[in-house]
This record gives structure tokens, sequence and C-alpha cells, in this order.
């Protein structure tokens, strides 16, 4: 999201009121959705802390100390709960806050943004999980209202925002997929080793089982030749008398 601009537009309203007592017309408010999706080869277990993490956000986000240096970014509540907040304050990137209202494991988080102080009304957001064939889909979606003549500006605000979630979002793919293949590559790691263990108790078992049978064997050897012994003695002795 291009919070610069989208926080101007917001604004627009309160900061011009000449513009309205003019054209009453334009202060009608207006919906504004924007939403994009993109499938990342990665399991949700893997995209949930990139996204109910805040912290992270400056990692897969265009929305970072790159662009707006200055910006003085404040995190409150816990990581990957309801409640967790971020608020920033920059020069360019103006001042904002978002707040987690609901995370799930397998489903994603929805949020409140606001974009203008000292808060008034949220814009809804959520970044949500399905599963899809090798991995899982994500989409991206925010909606809000534009009042006055910012509302002419809605196109513009819903490609901006757009084009910020496109380039996000393939980011946290980039991201994701680097580690669900560590992930996987470890998983298999493990599995081998596990199948290698198996296997060498498999042999020792089996060679166990190989020196029991030939312990069986010769002890049933002896026995028959301890028989054989016996018998051959009492025919020996009855020839004897």
């Amino acid at each position: 999201m291009n919070l610069r601009l989208l926080s101007l537009l917001a604004g627009l309203a309160l900061a011009t009121p000449a513009l309205f007592s003019a054209a009453p017309a334009a202060a009608a408010s207006k919906a504004w959705h924007v939403d994009r999706t993109v499938q990342i080869n990665a399991r949700p277990e893997i995209l949930l802390p990139q996204v109910a993490d805040l912290n992270n956000w400056a990692t897969w986000t265009v929305w970072n100390a790159e662009l707006d240096p200055e910006c003085v970014w404040t995190f409150s509540g816990e990581p990957g709960q309801v409640g967790h907040t971020m608020e920033w304050d920059g020069k360019v990137m103006g001042w904002g806050k978002l707040t987690l209202t609901e995370v799930s494991p397998t489903g994603g988080v929805k949020y409140d943004i606001w974009l203008m102080k000292p808060g008034g009304d949220a814009n809804k957001g959520s970044i949500l999980f399905a599963p899809a064939e090798g991995g899982t889909q994500v989409t991206w979606s925010d909606d809000g209202q534009l009042k006055g003549i910012s509302k002419l500006f809605a196109k513009k605000i819903e490609a901006a925002v757009g084009a910020d979630f496109d380039a996000n979002l393939n980011k946290l793919k980039v991201i994701a997929e680097a580690q669900e293949a560590k992930l996987r590559e470890q998983e298999a790691a493990a599995a081998a080793a596990k199948a290698a263990e198996e296997a060498a108790a498999a042999a020792k078992a089996a060679e166990e089982a190989a020196a029991a049978a030939k312990a069986a064997e010769e002890a049933a050897a002896a026995a028959k030749a301890a028989e054989e012994a016996a018998a051959a003695a009492a025919a020996k002795g009855k020839k004897k008398k």
C-alpha cells in the first residue's frame, strides 16, 4: 500500500474544507477495494510467522527503512496474537497504525489500519490462506472509505495499493518458498537418518536372529549326538550281559 498517498488523500477533505462548501456532492463517501492473490509453494505454518509477526513485515514489504529512512516504527502486543500492533511515523510513510484483529494458524490474519490521527474509522484488511496444490493460495485484501474530493482518487489509490500488494506478495513468495525448501531438506535428512537407524536396527536384529538360529542348530546337533552316544552305550552294555 502506498501509505503516504493513501493517508494524504484520506485527509484531503479535512485539509480543504472550502472545496466542499463549493461542491457538496463531492463530500459523499466512496468505498475502495483492492485484492491480490498469489500461490506460494509453502505451508501455512511457514507463512503465518511472516504475516502475523508485524516485526517481520519490513523484510518482505516495501514499507521499510529503505523507503523511508527517517520513519520511526513502534510495535506492541504479542506477535502472532490478536491486538499485536505496529505504528509508524515518517516523512515518506506518513503516520499510521495497524492492529491484528484475527489470527488463524491455517487461515491467515485480519487487521484494522488507521492512516489519520487521532484515529477515526479504520480500514479493514486481511491476508488469508487457502489450500492449493503444492502449497498455499495467499490473498491480500484491503477496504476503505474515501470522503469528499479524495474519492475522486479512488482508482489511483486502488492502483497504488495493488502495485504494493503485488510487490509484497512476490517477495513473501521468495522468502517463504526458500524456507519451505530448507525445511523439506531438513525433513528429508531426518527421514533418511531415521531410515538408516531403522535399517541398522533391522540388520542387527537379523544378525542376532541368525546367531540364535545357529546356536539352536548347534545345540540340537549336540543333543542328537549325546542321544546317539547314549544309545550306543546302552547297546554295548546289553551285549556284555
